[in-house]
């Protein structure tokens, strides 16, 4: 593996002369810069063999780094070798001492414009303003030399039908030209292609675990609408495009879409905007304006419909992960069970569910140090054997035509053989204290998920600990399981809405040797109509392991929430569980305090 990525590396190198370059950018984001890509789009897995979801490698004639956010710090160090790749954070600051560290005044810097956003790249830019160091836009290098490609995949687009959306295309149409009438524009280019299919409520099969259309679109404040891919056209999608005027044109058209059109002024976004796509925008365009893409929020914000439709999709789900709980603690660790098969036993029992159509994730299940890695993806070379004692972290969720579920349960292995150490228990526990005082919170509107954040922190931080990820992120409705602009972080500037659907899953990982995680989904309610406090609803269904909590460390509300939330669990999942199923489920919902 190592021999192949200094081998591409070299090659990459090679090309820096014709190219007229002294460094060379590859971002983890293709075009559509997505978190998720295809297989053939995982240029920075081929250079580098990082297969995380966020990252970024700047390669020099002499020097290589790979930068990575905080859920990939034990992970890049496993997967890059630090004898090639320097290890560092993904922020600008960091990019920025690197690149002026390795980089000599006058050097060139290579990036492809379709991978990069025009954001990233103006922060590339301002970052180092004070060198004489430039950018260059060229083609991608990496193309160049990955001759064995992965074969794209553009599947065909099918429409999600409105007793799934609740809102219609038409009615969507209408609130986003309200949009562009009040920033006094007449276009709006929508970038990101999980908008683009909220809009024109269509879904495809694109990426493996997120239905997807990778594609662009644009809506004239006039009212037509038009949706750029490469993708074929079903007899039923071309007959609901003609139905709602919905023009359908190949990618490669946008550029003269643009000059045609010669638009007085458009909406994008420059987060979302790859810089070649905003410099077609800037040349065509008279004028533009920078602001974030209305269909961001109101996707964000569900309505009746997607609120029912997530509730349901949790109590399948719920009926999924209980029965594999169940499974799971009637094995021993003579059973020799390892993360693989506890990866198809999940899928094994949410393929029996109703409206299911795919994990909505590659599921994480982690034991021992592996579970300390945030993201961890088990295969035959990394695959740990489960054993008494230890932990098993999993996280997984599902892809339901009515929603889409994410949940992590932190499991004590077989505790009839082999008690759990104070330690353990002990961090379980101050993530769980953490867990429930967001589940718990009621907030002011106008409060922000950077305000709610410390509050999942407090304990682990009043004992010196803490995780390095985000304690929530925004959750789709069958569409991404990661979904903004919402989130419970230190970066979490949005406003916390009614309607949101947000992740609730503070965590612990101890390097090598164990991680934590507590994950149930919440969906933000107003506490009256004539009030100002919001609060949330928790959708996910679940027992949470009894065996792991220090019940001396809650306190009375505590250990009220924990008892009322198994109630709901027993009270909403006893009807679909048969026999010793319902024994087990009763007793893992038992008072914390019998």
């Amino acid at each position: 593996m190592t021999a192949n990525i200094e081998q591409n590396i070299k090659k990459i190198r090679e090309l820096f002369e014709k190219e007229l370059i002294d460094a060379y950018i590859i971002p983890h984001e293709d075009e559509f810069l997505t978190e998720y890509v295809p297989d053939h789009s995982e240029r920075l897995a081929f250079i580098t063999g990082f297969t995380g979801s966020a990252g970024l490698a700047i390669i020099t004639k002499n020097k290589a780094a790979i930068f990575v956010d905080g859920r990939y710090t034990t992970q890049v160090k496993i997967q890059t070798s630090g004898k090639i790749f320097d290890h560092e954070n993904l922020n600008y600051s960091d990019i920025e001492k690197w690149i002026k560290l390795n980089l000599k005044e006058t050097s060139k810097i290579g990036f492809c414009p379709m991978t990069i956003s025009l954001e990233k790249f103006n922060s590339f830019k301002n970052s180092i303003s004070d060198t004489k160091i430039k950018f260059k836009k060229i083609d991608n290098l990496v193309d160049k030399l990955w001759l064995k490609k992965p074969k794209q995949n553009n599947s065909l687009i099918y429409k999600h039908n409105k007793k799934f959306t609740g809102v219609s295309h038409k009615e969507k149409k209408e609130l986003i030209i309200k949009e562009i009438i009040k920033n006094n524009c007449d276009s709006l280019f929508i970038s990101e292609p999980e908008n683009t299919c909220w809009f024109l409520n269509i879904r495809g099969n694109d990426l493996d675990f997120t239905p997807l259309v990778r594609c662009y679109s644009l809506i004239e404040r006039n009212g037509e609408v038009y949706i750029f891919s490469n993708h074929k056209i079903s007899s039923n999608i071309e007959k609901y495009f003609k139905q709602n005027d919905i023009k359908h044109l190949p990618i490669d058209k946008i550029k003269d879409f643009f000059k045609n059109k010669n638009f007085k002024r458009t909406i994008f976004d420059f987060k979302t905007t790859p810089y070649e796509l905003a410099d077609v925008i800037f040349k065509y365009s008279i004028k533009y304006r920078n602001i974030q893409n209305p269909c961001s929020l109101f996707k964000a914000c569900k309505n009746s419909t997607e609120i029912k439709g997530a509730i349901n999709a949790h109590i399948r789900d719920g009926v999924a992960l209980t029965k594999f709980l169940f499974w799971l603690d009637n094995k021993s660790e003579k059973d020799e069970l390892n993360e693989i098969d506890i990866e198809k036993k999940l899928l094994h029992l949410r393929n029996k569910e109703e409206n299911f159509i795919s994990p909505s994730f590659s599921t994480i299940a982690g034991t021992g140090g592996n579970g300390a890695i945030v993201h961890y993806k088990a295969d035959e070379n990394n695959c740990k054997k489960l054993k008494a004692g230890n932990l098993l972290l999993v996280d997984s969720g599902g892809q339901y035509l009515d929603g889409t579920t994410d949940v992590t349960r932190t499991i004590a292995l077989f505790p009839n053989e082999k008690k759990v150490n104070q330690e353990k228990k002990d961090r379980f526990t101050r993530v769980l204290k953490g867990h429930i005082a967001i589940a718990c919170s009621t907030f002011k509107k106008g409060t922000t998920g950077k305000d709610l954040d410390p509050l999942a922190r407090k304990f682990l931080i009043e004992e010196g600990l803490n995780y390095n990820h985000g304690t929530g992120h925004g959750v789709g409705s069958f569409l991404g399981v990661h979904e903004g602009p919402q989130s419970i972080s230190p970066l979490g500037i949005q406003e916390i809405k009614k309607g949101m659907i947000i992740s609730n899953e503070p965590g612990y990982y101890k390097e090598n040797e164990y991680g934590i995680r507590i994950e149930n989904l919440i969906v933000t309610q107003e506490m009256d109509k004539n009030d100002n406090h919001l609060y949330f609803e928790t959708l996910t269904l679940a027992p949470i392991d009894k065996n792991l909590i220090c019940i001396n460390m809650l306190n009375k509300e505590e250990i009220t929430w924990v008892n009322s939330y198994h109630e709901k669990v027993f009270e909403t999942l006893s009807k679909f569980m048969r026999d010793k199923e319902l024994i087990w489920l009763k007793e893992s919902c038992k008072s914390i305090l019998q």
